[in-house]
């Protein structure tokens, strides 16, 4: 009828068992670890799994979408410019944390109707070092997000398309000490949205030009960016 916790205690009460006490609390933290990595895991199965059963289901419908392809579905690459901005307090002094990159981009997407689409996207933000006020710290991250949104298009049939989307992601981060080599890593399932525009270059190709917000642990990752976009 004991909890982990007390039997934990007892068992460490002797010098003998110390080393039993040392095993049990490693097995712990490895069975969190491995919870918190099947979850993100079964998280991005469950969105990958949404978004193709919707394909699905649209694909059993008769597309009346006159400025797309016959079936929708179409994928994108492109670059952006992420800005990332923290305020932190130490010792009542406030300090202003900040990292920017160009970050790489792929998205494919599946146009459900003539106002209405679902994309699954994959964003890389390339390693660079963490600004403290203004100055070069010895501290680089980088990191990476995979998210899903909806996006709603306001002038349907016409060959220049602005939108709004919202979705949620989940996103991993990595920083590390240049000097001592030491790592820390971040991870989280947030929400994120943005307005654009896709213009129409031909009948198999449009251009995008975006911005998005996306939260990361309560604070905002800014992405500016253009994607090529190619009907399949």
């Amino acid at each position: 009828g004991q909890s982990i916790f007390s039997i934990l205690a007892i068992v460490c009460v002797s010098d003998e068992s110390i080393i039993l006490g040392v095993i049990i609390v490693t097995c712990g933290k490895i069975f969190k670890y491995y919870i918190r990595i099947k979850m993100k895991n079964l998280i991005k199965i469950i969105v990958l799994s949404n978004f193709l059963i919707s394909i699905a289901y649209a694909n059993t419908n008769t597309n009346t979408n006159t400025n797309t392809n016959t079936n929708g579905i179409y994928f994108g690459i492109g670059g952006t410019s992420s800005k990332y901005k923290e305020n932190i307090v130490i010792s009542g002094t406030r300090y202003t944390l900040k990292y920017k990159s160009t970050s790489f981009k792929a998205l494919v997407g599946k146009r459900l109707n003539d106002n209405v689409a679902t994309e699954l996207q994959f964003t890389n933000f390339t390693k660079d070092a963490i600004t403290v006020d203004g100055v070069v710290t010895i501290l680089d991250t980088s990191g990476n997000s995979f998210g899903v949104a909806g996006l709603y298009y306001f002038n349907s049939g016409e060959d220049f398309l602005p939108f709004v989307k919202l979705g949620f992601h989940s996103w991993d981060f990595k920083t590390t000490n240049t000097s001592t080599g030491v790592s820390s890593e971040l991870d989280g399932t947030d929400i994120f949205y943005g307005i654009g525009v896709d213009g129409k270059i031909n009948e198999t190709m449009k251009y995008r030009v975006e911005f998005e917000k996306m939260d990361i642990d309560g604070d905002d990752m800014n992405n500016f960016g253009a994607v090529l976009l190619i009907n399949l």
